[in-house]
């Protein structure tokens, strides 16, 4: 090859390698554009996740988040609070016991008013009230010379004192009494639905029971029927997905649209619990689902709701007369043994054995024998107990934690007078 043509080719092969070293270039940048790009996606993808949650956190309902404070006790008749090892945060000063925080805030009664007070005791809004209840949404519901209006954390009034009742904000909207009846406003204190009905609940998730001329209906937040007003009676908790309502003299289901999902045709019904709901239609107790299936016979003259796949239950034979425990199956797991009993919570039960109390597992096993003459359900590892008239605190491990040295007046073994647990 002469030196002519072996330049010409070189030449040709060196322009060739340029072009693609361009075009290569041209590849990289537009790779690593689109990576730029996607990585742009991803990143605003996450936040908008993130925000996603954060709105859903905010609108999910707050009552099983409920977390122990520590115990209001008594002391010569008056009423303070200790924690959660019996050390004093605030002492016997009050005349009404403490019920619960709200927005780091408790209602306390002395001498004769109500006033808001925070975990040590120090009463954080210079007002006092005739009545007053929790705070929510911000908002509080209280009453001065006979009219409830609502303040705010700093004791305003947002809303003036101009109605006859007042129930606590919640899902934007508070239920006010006018002229006797009730309806519901803003926080605005715009009237949004008039005021119409003998009997109102607090919406939740956009809708509201009420009553009128002795019967019951759901309506939505632009007060509209979502039923007609026509039920006997309802389910005023409007927990689950289907509410029980009585028509004509016999239950029935309803789902939050108004639309009949189980017809009336039962004796008694109540919620679903885990998906099932104990009613009678003939005779006893049995159980079903939500779409209508007989998940367990009527078998039963007495039961509970499930709680943790378990229910309490009583044969319907006139020698039955103690309780046993049955899972989703309905196969019996726990002989019947019990005189009383507590739903089942955190792998526990609270059962009594001719009237003394005492706490079993899930296998029917005590942790704690029977012993005592009251105990409630365990919060953060810590039950109320009840001896004579004497209530204190144990631990799983039946070990006392306040000592059981505080009066309790009432009779029955579900209710604590002298201590009772204070949530928030």
């Amino acid at each position: 090859m002469d030196n002519k043509n072996s330049t010409g080719l070189k030449s040709r092969e060196i322009k060739e390698t340029v072009k693609i070293n361009q075009q290569n270039h041209e590849d990289n940048q537009d790779s690593q554009k689109n990576y730029k790009n996607y990585n742009l996606i991803i990143l605003i993808s996450t936040i908008l996740f993130i925000i996603c949650l954060f709105i859903l956190s905010e609108n999910l309902p707050k009552k099983d988040n409920l977390k122990l404070v520590g115990f209001s006790f008594m002391e010569n008749d008056k009423f303070g609070l200790m924690d959660k090892t019996g050390k004093i945060l605030i002492p016997a000063t009050y005349d009404e016991r403490i019920y619960s925080f709200s927005e780091n805030l408790a209602v306390a009664y002395l001498n004769g008013k109500y006033i808001y007070i925070d975990k040590n005791g120090t009463q954080k809004i210079n007002r006092t009230f005739d009545s007053a209840r929790a705070f929510s949404e911000k908002l509080a519901a209280v009453s001065v010379n006979g009219h409830w209006g609502f303040i705010d954390a700093s004791g305003d009034f947002a809303i003036p004192a101009q109605y006859e009742d007042a129930y606590s904000f919640n899902d934007g909207f508070a239920a006010v009494k006018i002229g006797g009846v009730w309806g519901y406003i803003n926080k605005k204190n715009v009237i949004k639905i008039n005021p119409v009905y003998d009997t109102v609940s607090n919406f939740s998730n956009g809708v509201a029971v009420v009553e009128k001329n002795g019967l019951w209906g759901l309506i939505n937040k632009k007060g509209k029927n979502i039923t007609e007003i026509e039920y006997q009676d309802i389910d005023k908790s409007l927990n689950g997905e289907l509410i029980w309502a009585k028509k004509d003299g016999l239950y029935g289901y309803i789902n939050k649209k108004g639309k009949v999902v189980i017809d009336f045709n039962y004796k008694y019904a109540r919620i679903f619990s885990e998906n099932l709901s104990k009613v009678i239609k003939n005779n006893f107790y049995g159980y079903i689902d939500q779409k209508e299936n007989i998940i367990i016979h009527e078998l039963y003259s007495r039961c509970s709701d499930f709680s943790e796949g378990m229910a309490f239950v009583i044969g319907n034979s006139e020698s039955d007369e103690l309780y046993g425990v049955i899972n989703k199956k309905g196969d019996i797991v726990i002989n019947s043994q019990f005189t009383g009993y507590r739903d089942f919570k955190n792998g526990l039960a609270a059962v009594s054995v001719r009237n003394a109390w005492g706490v079993i597992d899930k296998k029917g096993r005590y942790i704690i024998n029977p012993h005592y003459d009251a105990i409630s359900d365990f919060e953060s590892n810590l039950a109320i107990v009840r001896l004579d008239n004497k209530v204190g605190v144990i631990n799983k491990k039946d070990e006392i934690v306040i000592d059981i040295i505080y009066d309790n007046f009432a009779n029955d073994s579900q209710n604590y007078y002298g201590l009772s647990m204070v949530m928030e």
